[in-house]
């Protein structure tokens, strides 16, 4: 694997991580009201999203179990249509997705 793409690997798992401990014990509820966590994970999930986008396409047909297109357009969405994002879709992309791509990028990046 390029030195490149290991980085970009890296930073998608820092960025997860980051989604995982801010979203843990918070409830839809409690997102939906506190636009200040909404705002921490639309840009920690946009970064997954745009390091995603930077990954070398031999890795990411290497890796074809991550749901590359989801992570990718969800990107777009928070990059591009911020006003036009259901909060609820979020919440459930974080809470429920994120420890799945977590757990498909331990490996990748040697169990870190």
């Amino acid at each position: 694997m390029r030195d490149r793409d290991f980085t970009y690997f890296e930073r998608m798992y820092e960025f997860a991580k980051r989604v995982e401990r801010r979203i843990a014990e918070v409830s839809l509820c409690t997102f939906l009201e506190d636009e200040d966590i909404q705002d921490l994970i639309l840009y920690a999930i946009g970064q997954i999203g745009e390091n995603a986008n930077a990954i070398s396409e031999e890795e990411r047909d290497r890796h074809h179990d991550i749901l590359w297109n989801a992570l990718i357009g969800i990107r777009n969405r928070v990059f591009h249509s911020y006003g036009d994002i259901d909060m609820r879709i979020v919440y459930e992309a974080a809470k429920e997705h994120t420890p799945k791509l977590i757990a498909q990028l331990q490996p990748i990046i040697g169990g870190k």
